[in-house]
């Protein structure tokens, strides 16, 4: 594995419920280069990814949740 972990906060405009949350992250996880997925219960809106910056960009991961017709932006690297 790279040694080039990078860490990126997503904010969601949308309210998910758990289950569409955990889905959502299930598929984030299985993207090439992603690492780790994960949000704070009490702050849903907000999802963490870890991944390797060799593999993949924070605007792909952006661009994963966009496809899932959600409205995200990067808030914090």
């Amino acid at each position: 594995m790279s040694s080039n972990l990078n860490e990126v906060v997503l904010h969601l405009q949308e309210t998910l419920d758990d289950d569409a949350l955990h889905l959502l992250e299930d598929e984030v996880r299985g993207d090439a280069g992603v690492v780790s997925v994960g949000h704070n219960p009490d702050n849903a809106h907000m999802i963490m990814v870890v991944y390797d910056s060799e593999a993949t960009r924070a605007a792909s991961l952006l661009h994963t949740f966009q496809e899932h017709g959600l409205h995200a932006q990067v808030v914090g690297l």
